[in-house]
């Protein structure tokens, strides 16, 4: 068998991958029954020779020196000197592999004819590296990570601190759209005429998708699944384009090809990677994949007990925000609002678990609930107008919905909500008396507390809520309820202490209800009135078509 890895001014990382290659670190396989050839292609400085010195004698090294930045040209450079019947390509030497992946790899290539045997791809870190690096992820860190692990002791480990990469998200359930660890027999290779040189682009991403693709669609292909094995890569300085799929494509725009027969799965799951299986089972990110579970089965048991509440007050809050849309199964606000923790702690440890979780929803559509939680993430963090453009977003969609109107208001008006100045003044004043006009369900009707007697005004009242003290309630308009000198007996011509206007949201009723209030005001009264600030042009309507309604008042 041969192994073909191309490097590129990447010595940091290439040497970790070698070693992963090599007959010391791989199971199953002895450095006699393999060869790994390493093409440089064009590193400058050249990639030291001496670095496979150590790695045994099936180790050769091809350089390049007028080079194209893609790595097509190199892959088949390095196919045609390959002297074995079964052929690996890796198309990017920042990849370290798990130590089953040769013997494997060898192996399902010659389960069937024609067999297209890809492991799954994973990123080092618990998130995409593209977002990892904007939440001060580093290669510092990485060395850490895995010094964490104590690799290269026990290469499965890679599995405790990776992520599928976002070619194998849902990779053990799903078709992966390319293949980071290509086997197949050398005459497959041949067939297909190696890699696609006009692809030349310096990203390996695109050769990748494309040598996948055709292999595919070869004549009986079976596709292969390494269970329990992958290649995770490292962080360096050659990055991905960021080019739309067209681009990517370039010169042979292709769609990824899905395979026409359903895997056959070989190797072993190792305890260390059930995580990522039992993730694409428990919380798919696609329709299309199966329901895995019985209704009624706790998704949390099999996750690790939290850690810790972040001590930093604003992370722990978007923390626990983001916690509470994971339960939800929201998976794409948990995603974005974990990473916005990360932002500000790189290092804390639940924002990581929560993305090695979701991280393949952070970029797909919302849904209003969804921005909603996103509104209220940039809201705890000062973002004033993103939070304005989500909770718009979401109105947008959801046009009757209390939870962003309420948000909106929150922007508006920073400071304690309208019901936490309520217990202030019934804190304050202790009256004696109190009217509210407008009770609705009793949600503030309730914090009027002992001794003070509570009148309640409300023409169609459905109190769900305890009441915490003596209360009248009238069921009755206020217009009623003063043109009758309904207050006259229990006030018993003791001045009023506090009154709440909350009614209709209309001028001229809540000036009629203050004027009707303040003929039982005394010195000391007060009469607080709401919905005063009008939030919008339609919430500050006259007519009443949304539930959070402001009126004219």
């Amino acid at each position: 068998m041969s192994i073909v890895v191309v490097v590129r001014n990447m010595p940091r990382e290439a040497r970790r991958t070698l070693l992963s290659l090599s007959a010391g670190y791989q199971r199953r396989i002895g450095a006699a029954e393999y060869e790994v050839i390493v093409v440089d292609n064009g590193s400058d400085p050249p990639f030291d020779p001496r670095s496979l010195e150590a790695l045994g004698g099936n180790f050769r090294l091809i350089r390049i020196d007028q080079a194209s930045p893609s790595p097509a040209a190199a892959v088949n450079r390095g196919i045609a000197a390959a002297e074995g019947s079964v052929i690996g390509v890796m198309v990017d030497g920042a990849r370290i592999a798990t130590p089953g992946l040769l013997h494997f790899g060898r192996r399902a290539a010659r389960l069937a004819g024609t067999a297209v045997v890809t492991t799954l791809g994973w990123d080092l870190g618990h998130d995409f590296q593209r977002f990892a690096v904007e939440c001060g992820y580093d290669q510092a860190r990485e060395d850490d990570l895995l010094a964490s692990i104590d690799w290269p002791r026990n290469g499965y480990r890679l599995f405790e601190i990776g992520t599928p990469d976002e070619s194998s998200w849902e990779g053990w359930l799903q078709p992966v759209s390319q293949s980071t660890a290509l086997f197949m027999e050398r005459r497959h290779w041949d067939a297909l005429g190696g890699m696609d040189e006009r692809l030349d682009l310096p990203d390996a991403g695109p050769v990748n998708v494309d040598i996948y693709s055709r292999a595919l669609a070869l004549r009986g292909a079976q596709p292969v699944v390494l269970l329990g094995e992958g290649t995770f890569h490292q962080l360096h300085g050659v990055t991905a384009t960021g080019a739309t799929p067209a681009e990517t494509l370039g010169r042979r725009p292709q769609k990824v090809a899905r395979p026409r027969r359903q895997p056959i799965y070989v190797g072993e799951l190792q305890r260390s990677a059930l995580k990522g299986l039992v993730r694409a089972a428990a919380y798919p990110l696609h329709a299309r994949t199966a329901a895995t579970f019985e209704p009624g089965f706790d998704l949390q048991l099999w996750t690790a007990q939290p850690p810790p509440k972040p001590s930093e007050p604003v992370v722990g809050a978007l923390v626990d925000l983001a916690r509470r849309e994971f339960g939800a199964g929201r998976y794409g606000s948990t995603a974005r609002i974990a990473r916005m923790a990360r932002r500000r702690a790189p290092d804390e440890a639940e924002p990581q678990r929560l993305l090695s979780l979701t991280a393949a929803a952070g970029e797909g559509a919302l849904r209003p609930a969804e921005m909603i939680a996103l509104a209220e993430a940039h809201r705890l963090v000062g973002e004033d107008d993103l939070a304005v453009t989500n909770f718009r977003a979401a109105l947008e969609r959801q046009l009757n919905s209390m939870e962003a109107h309420s948000g909106l208001a929150r922007v508006r008006l920073p400071g304690p909500a309208y019901q936490e100045w309520l217990d202030h003044f019934h804190g304050l004043l202790a009256p004696a008396t109190y009217i509210e006009i407008g009770v609705a369900k009793g949600a503030t009707l309730r914090r009027a507390n002992r001794p003070t007697l509570a009148i309640g005004v409300d023409p169609k009242p459905k109190i769900a809520f305890p009441l915490s003290t003596e209360t009248h309630i009238f069921a009755e308009t206020s217009d009623a309820f003063f043109a009758r000198r309904g207050p006259d007996a229990l006030l018993g011509g003791q001045p009023l202490g506090l009154a709440f206007i909350d009614g209709l949201h209309l001028f001229d009723q809540a000036l009629r209800d203050f004027i009707n209030l303040e003929a039982y005001c005394g010195p000391q009264s007060v009469v607080l009135i709401h919905d005063t600030l009008p939030l919008d042009e339609r919430t500050q309507r006259r007519s009443c078509d949304t539930h959070f309604h402001t009126g004219d008042v």
